[in-house]
């Protein structure tokens, strides 16, 4: 799926900006401050009504401004769409096809978007909810049942949690349906592992990565089955009021070499790992018939030269549509659209 057309009001340092952007690679041109990023999270907001950077979409709005608007059109045929966000001082709107936005589910389901970014990079070698987030944006894509597997675990850990909280072992009533459910999205995890592993390593070696690498599943719980697992919890959970176990603890872990990344690699390595590993989940989704739009931002700060033409050549034999920002033409111009920021309109080079 890409995008075919993109409309741009009042977003930060952009005034109005029009752009009918390749199915392929795009590259985004400009001077610092011109607004490049800038054009990233206009497609993040129109895709998944979330700012690219921290705080609220109302921060997004140009000064001097009332409101910020982004349109853009997708897809071909019968698989056409358009999403539009608006954003003013209070109140938001987000369309479909001119239907208000009932859940984000129906946006990501037809417009899979996934962002390499300096910050993206570093919150994923340090934070497990980010590695969680980043294999459940893969599941949902491709394991049909995951999304509402997850929703029945997610209610009964809920459920389970608020009665650990009231105490006198109702808890336990839970532990049934939280197991039955937590083993099947660990099987999910397991089968997500196997997809990813090959390409993650090939991608890594083409991104001249010198040292063996791998990824290992933690599933959030011991050898174990859950349940037994939730059994020998117990005494914890109560003193604490919340489950320590299950997938929603669950976690992926990089090695170099047999030995943790984070504690072997070297900042290079580290930038280089994550980059493969976030292109893996991308090839996986288009394997699967969901191919993502790619959003990347400020490529010069993780990647060297030689690093950076690799990665280039990934991204232009890949099936999916890429957006990747630049202070300069770069090495990959002769097979990129260009889009020059400071000039709003595109050439073809």
């Amino acid at each position: 799926m890409a995008i075919t057309n993109l409309e741009v009001e009042n977003l930060r340092s952009l005034g109005q900006l029009s752009w009918q952007p390749a199915a392929g690679l795009n590259l985004i041109v400009g001077r610092n401050g011109a607004g490049k990023t800038s054009l990233l999270e206009a497609i993040t907001l129109a895709a998944t009504s979330k700012a690219l950077r921290p705080g609220s979409a109302r921060g997004a709005i140009r000064h001097g401004a009332e409101r910020l608007l982004v349109g853009l059109k997708f897809g071909e045929s019968l698989y056409a769409g358009e999403l539009r966000y608006e954003r003013g001082r209070v109140l938001r709107s987000w369309r479909l096809d001119g239907e208000p936005l009932k859940s984000a589910v129906t946006a990501y389901e037809r417009l899979p978007v996934l962002v390499f970014s300096p910050e993206t990079h570093y919150a994923t070698l340090q934070d497990a909810q980010v590695r969680r987030a980043a294999m459940s944006w893969l599941l949902f894509h491709v394991e049909p049942l995951f999304l509402e597997t997850w929703r029945r675990y997610q209610r009964v850990l809920r459920q389970r949690n608020a009665a650990l909280r009231e105490g006198r072992g109702l808890y336990r009533m839970f532990n049934p349906g939280l197991a039955q459910t937590g083993e099947t999205l660990a099987n999910f995890w397991l089968r997500a592992q196997d997809r990813l592993q090959a390409p993650f390593q090939e991608l890594a070696e083409r991104l001249q990565l010198q040292w063996p690498v791998a990824m290992r599943l933690r599933p959030g719980w011991g050898e174990d089955s859950l349940e037994t697992a939730l059994l020998r919890s117990e005494e914890g959970d109560e003193r604490l009021g919340y489950t320590q176990v299950g997938p929603h603890r669950a976690d992926i872990q990089f090695v170099l070499a047999d030995h943790p990344l984070t504690q072997v690699g070297s900042h290079g390595q580290q930038k280089v790992v994550v980059s493969a590993w976030r292109l893996a989940l991308a090839l996986c989704a288009e394997q699967a018939g969901r191919p993502p739009v790619l959003l990347v931002d400020d490529l010069a700060a993780e990647l060297d030269g030689v690093r950076q033409k690799a990665f280039y050549e990934v991204l232009v034999a890949a099936g999916s549509q890429a957006f990747v920002t630049a202070l300069d033409v770069e090495t990959p111009a002769s097979s990129a659209s260009v889009f020059h920021v400071e000039q709003s309109r595109s050439n073809a080079s």
